[in-house]
């Protein structure tokens, strides 16, 4: 059974290079345009991994993060984060409420291939 993952970004580009990376490597991917929708995703569906971006509208990434965090057994899903603002500036004094990995934005996409495919390989899917 493949993986399932959510990317969430309100920049479509962005959303369809993150999700072209995943389905490359045969993760099937649910997209967001948005916080409340990512939420909403992520209650309806079982979700291996969530790339997200931090500022979106709606709700932010670190709310995302934060209601994943708190949702009992599913509360361990490896989470990337995406953002042109620093994790520590992000974060303050709650990282463990935060995401497993950070990518600062603008990226290279190697640099992002990368790390998705070190996720993947802790998750057990390799290329």
């Amino acid at each position: 059974m493949a993986l399932k993952a959510l990317v969430c970004d309100d920049d479509t580009p962005i959303r369809k290079m993150v999700s072209d990376m995943l389905e490359a490597r045969g993760v099937e991917v649910i997209g967001a345009k948005n916080g409340q929708e990512a939420l909403a995703v992520f209650i309806k569906e079982k979700i291996d991994l969530v790339v997200i971006d931090f500022l979106m509208p709606k709700v932010d990434g670190l709310q995302v993060i934060r209601n994943i965090r708190l949702s009992g057994e599913r509360a361990q899903v490896p989470v990337v984060l995406m953002s042109a603002i620093s994790k520590s500036h992000i974060l303050g004094d709650h990282p463990n409420l935060g995401p497993d990995h950070y990518i600062n934005k603008p990226f290279r996409p190697k640099k992002l291939a990368k790390l998705l495919e070190k996720v993947l390989r802790s998750l057990g899917k390799d290329k």
